[in-house]
């Protein structure tokens, strides 16, 4: 019977082919993590990402193989070229999964040869176009590339409506857009009790410190509170380029004793940060002429809620589709402290409301924005299209 079970498993070989995997961070690594040890459970899975320090003792902690390239700047594209017809061939890979459309390129070049359908998972900045870097503005020139292996993949997986409205101005089908979003881990990510005893509503932000994650403006919004006295702490997780600035605005509107730079922080402080805030919020906004700089979904988000945090978020990008307006939290105009600092009061002030909120966000988490959903509809998707594409 174990046996059986075994190769009922591997039945489905999926292949999972990445730019970004643990050890490195950020979104898209989490994603690929956790997607990858999600489909284990139902399929036979191999994950192809560029070489890490650390990386050998990293992978040998998973149940899946993990297949490392060179990391050579500059070169990873060519490497996946050869990597992926080789894994294809060496695991009779069933369905390619890349998690950024980069990796995509390979199996658009060797579709000819082979049956296996391939997926793109699609977050936002990685698809648009801006000269901000020299890696950006090659992925510029590979436009029709681009284009060419968005429109030849089986199934396109954007993470919010907002990415799934960037995708079809590539000429996708939308019977071949699957908007699935972000998961995080409840068991995790869980509801702590607060160690702030002086009830002051502290806030939290847990994010790179971009421009367009809004830390300036929820430093003006506080300062603006002031003359209505309230004056909650401020815990900001992350570092960036940014940092300077905001340690300057801080000082120059004498938020020093309420704002703390946390810098990076371990697993498991971030969990205490998480357990420790009353309210989490990063007001992520557009920045005119920066491609680069664009909320696709917002995973913090979901910590915060499984967290059982309510939320205030920037109403841009695709975060409309990691916050409930009204239910799990607030969903505010970016650009506009004022709009910003009523959001803050509202539940600093309304520990009920703000309460409920927290609670219908831990809820949605359970119910539906965790990562076994998120891979489960992934995978059925997969196989739903491969089967059109195979019957087309």
């Amino acid at each position: 019977m174990v046996a059986l079970r075994r190769e009922e498993k591997r039945l489905v070989n999926v292949l999972i082919v990445g730019t970004d995997f643990p050890p490195n961070s950020g979104g898209i690594s989490t994603y690929s993590r956790e997607i990858a040890q999600v489909l284990t459970e139902r399929c036979s899975v191999t994950v192809l990402a560029p070489g890490a320090t650390g990386s050998r003792a990293f992978d040998e902690t998973f149940c899946f193989e993990v297949v490392r390239t060179p990391n050579i700047p500059f070169l990873r594209t060519l490497a996946f070229l050869v990597y992926v017809p080789w894994l294809l061939v060496r695991k009779r890979t069933d369905l390619v999964l890349h998690t950024v459309w980069t990796t995509a390129l390979a199996s658009h070049m060797w579709h000819r040869f082979f049956r296996a359908p391939y997926f793109v998972s699609v977050h936002a900045s990685e698809i648009l176009d801006d000269n901000r870097s020299i890696r950006r503005r090659i992925k510029g020139y590979l436009g029709r590339w681009r284009r060419a292996a968005l429109r030849r993949a089986a199934g396109i997986f954007p993470v919010s409506r907002y990415t799934a409205r960037l995708i079809e101005g590539f000429g996708v089908a939308k019977a071949r857009i699957r908007v699935i979003t972000h998961g995080v881990d409840p068991v995790r990510f869980y509801p702590g009790t607060a160690s702030d005893s002086s009830g002051d509503g502290g806030l939290l932000t847990v994010a790179r410190l971009d421009l367009h994650k809004g830390h300036d403006k929820v430093l003006e919004a506080l300062a603006r509170l002031r003359d209505e006295r309230l004056s909650p702490r401020y815990t900001i997780v992350g570092e960036g380029e940014e940092r300077a600035r905001l340690a300057r605005m801080t000082q120059a509107l004498g938020l020093q004793e309420q704002v703390t730079f946390a810098g990076f922080v371990s697993d498991e402080e971030l969990l205490r940060a998480y357990a420790d805030a009353e309210v989490f919020i990063m007001a992520s906004r557009e920045i005119p002429g920066r491609q680069d700089l664009i909320e696709g979904f917002g995973l913090s988000f979901l910590e915060a809620s499984a967290s059982g945090l309510p939320v205030i978020a920037g109403r841009s990008g695709g975060v409309p589709d990691a916050v409930l307006d009204g239910k799990t939290g607030l969903l505010v105009d970016p650009c506009d402290v004022g709009d910003i600092a009523r959001a803050i009061k509202c539940l600093v002030t309304d520990r009920e409301r703000a309460r409920r909120m927290g609670e219908k966000g831990r809820k949605w988490v359970e119910e539906e924005m965790n990562w076994d959903r998120a891979g489960g509809t992934l995978l059925d998707a997969m196989q739903e299209l491969s089967r059109d594409r195979l019957s087309s």
